[in-house]
């Protein structure tokens, strides 16, 4: 019975961990919502499967030293895909940031080509009523 709480206790304390970090992690704008969510739900799934599975038999299948071994290579694992969160979400910020940027030139482009239509224009009139004028005194 001890050992099974031992792997419910890992399970609950990894997905309150998971659930923590991901929190902290929107509040300080580090992960955006969209890729938080995941971690939440993840968080929950562990923490319910803490508090539902009763693994008493455990001990026949893995050691205690595979048990510490599995856990370290979950824990690095889930270190790992937390900083690739984080870079999505880096990414993606990056890219809003240049997609906002991209609009604004081209708005930009489109009022300097109005401008330069009325700047041809014009200049297309000055010229044309200048060579008239020469033209007829000619």
């Amino acid at each position: 019975m001890r050992d099974g709480l031992l792997i419910q206790a890992m399970l609950i304390v990894f997905g309150a961990s998971m659930f923590i970090t991901a929190f902290v992690s929107l509040v300080r704008r580090k992960m955006s919502e969209v890729v938080v969510i995941p971690w939440g739900l993840g968080s929950v799934i562990f923490i319910i499967l803490g508090l539902v599975i009763r693994p008493d038999g455990w001990k026949g299948y893995l050691s205690t030293s595979g048990l510490i071994l599995t856990s370290v290579i979950c824990i690095c694992g889930a270190y790992a895909i937390y900083f690739f969160s984080i870079r999505i979400t880096e990414t993606m910020k990056k890219n809003n940031e240049l997609a906002i940027q991209v609009s604004l030139l081209n708005t930009e482009v489109e009022e300097l080509r109005k401008k330069m239509e009325i700047l041809e224009e014009e200049n297309f009139v000055k010229e044309g009523s200048g060579h008239e004028e020469n033209s007829v005194r000619n």
